[in-house]
């Protein structure tokens, strides 16, 4: 059953030409086509128990694991086949093995061609791997030639050229691995919220100076990672000015050199969704719908459906954000609409991250128009989900976002024990961060707001905090999510929230 769930997703993970291959490839094979039925039960989304019930009422249950294994085959022979044309990396090795099936037959000079149309092709793309490889192989067959037509100093050019491209992969794979670094500090602590937080990544940083100091070899690689690194540093650690800066460069840089850009296009989403997140720290809302745009050119394209749909949950986000934290409920209701079936219903084919950010989201809404019910509904969703979703830095968003929609139930019971267990989450700061601290006080006197006295009293202690608040960097990041400070802000002076969010933010 573990062979047929990955089956399940490999098969949903298709585009339509690649359907559409596989259907023409299975029907100019002979025999029996019993992973055909299998492939159709799949297609129909069928669960699991329905497709083997429905299999094994067709045929023989012992001829199942024969046709999983026969389907995944001839899935993966079709893809291959596919991406042979769309892969750079596939098209070298194949012309690699074409290569050495040549030298085995003895035709040296045609298997150098064939070598050097494949070195060449890795040359264009920087695959510096492949590139290594080729002139191993080709010193592998002058070798056997008894190096015929070559001098001296040419082989010791040759072999040079191994050295060199052995110190330019080893300059990229440094900055490979502390990008890596960067990226997974950010994705499991979140973005940084203070200047201990910040100094912490102080290594990375004097590492990656270190590296580029030291380094002579330029290439679109070095580059790009030298870029990615800098500008999520940046982005992570508060500057956006600078973070837009980098990360525009680096966009620049995949225009400037459009073969690069990989497919999927891993590496340019990153750089667009990057200058997104800055712009929407720096509440540069109005900025934002022109790299949207080039989101939704990506999302045109011809790549795999999970990674179409990973695309359009970022999509869906950013004018979530723009819409939302403008005070445009209206237009974010009429988003999620229009998002219903393209997306919304297909969450759970989504990365663990990006389900929850999208769950906090349709929870805000319905915070912010008044739909406790709902957003109540949201956040079980979000709490029953277990272990799944606790290792991620947004879990602590909600479980703030949760304590609003228990005020708004009345639960006062609710709150003393859960305060206390989202400040021992945090403890390892050995600080409260500001506005969980409002936020807390503000929860735990929510009843006052029934009186004239009681909203006064709560005032005051807001406007002094909130101060602090806009005027620290690293507390901003948190209000992106949900505006705690509009929220509470409207709660004490009566007014609607979506008019504070558009007086705030137009």
């Amino acid at each position: 059953m573990q062979r047929l769930t990955s089956l399940m997703v490999l098969a949903e993970s298709l585009t339509k030409a690649e359907k559409r291959y596989f259907r023409l490839f299975s029907h100019i094979q002979s025999g029996d086509k019993k992973y055909v039925y299998l492939f159709d039960l799949i297609e129909d989304n069928n669960p699991i128990d329905t497709i083997y019930a429905q299999f094994c009422k067709k045929y023989n249950s012992a001829n199942f694991n024969m046709a999983v294994k026969h389907l995944y085959r001839t899935m993966m022979d079709c893809l291959l086949y596919l991406h042979r044309k769309q892969d750079i990396q596939i098209k070298v090795f194949a012309l690699l093995s074409e290569a050495d099936i040549l030298y085995e037959r003895a035709l040296f000079d045609d298997a150098m061609d064939v070598l050097n149309k494949a070195k060449k092709l890795a040359s264009i793309y920087e695959m510096d791997s492949l590139i290594l490889l080729s002139r191993r192989i080709e010193l592998k067959y002058m070798n056997a030639t008894n190096f015929k037509d070559i001098t001296e100093r040419q082989l010791i050019s040759k072999q040079m050229k191994i050295v060199e491209e052995m110190k330019y992969s080893r300059s990229a794979n440094l900055h490979s691995q502390l990008y890596d670094i960067l990226k997974h500090r950010l994705f499991y602590k979140g973005y940084v919220r203070s200047e201990k937080q910040k100094e912490s990544l102080n290594d990375l940083i004097l590492s990656e100076l270190n590296i580029v100091a030291n380094n002579s070899y330029k290439g679109f690689e070095t580059q790009k990672l030298h870029l990615l690194f800098q500008s999520a540093y940046y982005l992570d650690s508060g500057n956006y000015k600078m973070a837009i800066r980098f990360y525009q460069t680096l966009i620049d840089l995949f225009e400037d050199n459009k073969h690069m850009i990989l497919n999927p296009p891993i590496y340019y989403l990153q750089a667009i969704t990057g200058i997104l997140n800055s712009l929407k720290i720096a509440s540069l809302y109005k900025e934002m719908p022109f790299f949207i745009d080039k989101l939704k050119k990506i999302e045109q394209g011809n790549y795999a459906i999970d990674f179409i749909l990973n695309v359009r949950a970022h999509i869906f986000l950013y004018e979530f954000t723009c819409s939302f934290n403008t005070g445009n409920f209206t237009a974010t209701v009429d988003l999620i609409s229009k998002y219903d079936e393209s997306l919304l219903k297909s969450m759970s084919l989504l990365r663990l991250d990006t389900q929850l950010d999208l769950l906090i989201q349709l929870t805000t809404l319905d915070i912010a128009t008044g739909n406790i019910k709902n957003a109540r509904k949201h956040m079980k969703n979000i709490m029953s989900s277990g272990k799944l979703f606790y290792v991620l830095p947004s879990y602590r968003y909600a479980r703030l976002i949760n304590l609003i929609i228990q005020a708004e139930l009345e639960n006062y019971d609710f709150f003393e024990n859960e305060i206390k267990s989202i400040k021992r989450s945090i403890r390892y700061e050995k600080q409260i961060y500001i506005t969980e601290k409002l936020l807390f006080k503000f929860i735990q006197n929510y009843y006052l707001l029934n009186n004239k006295k009681g909203r006064e009293k709560l005032y005051k202690q807001f406007e002094k905090e909130t101060v602090k608040i806009m005027q620290n960097k690293y507390e901003r990041q948190l209000l992106v999510i949900f505006d705690f400070i509009s929220w509470m802000q409207s709660k004490l002076t009566n007014r609607k929230f979506n008019e504070i969010l558009a007086e705030k933010n137009h």
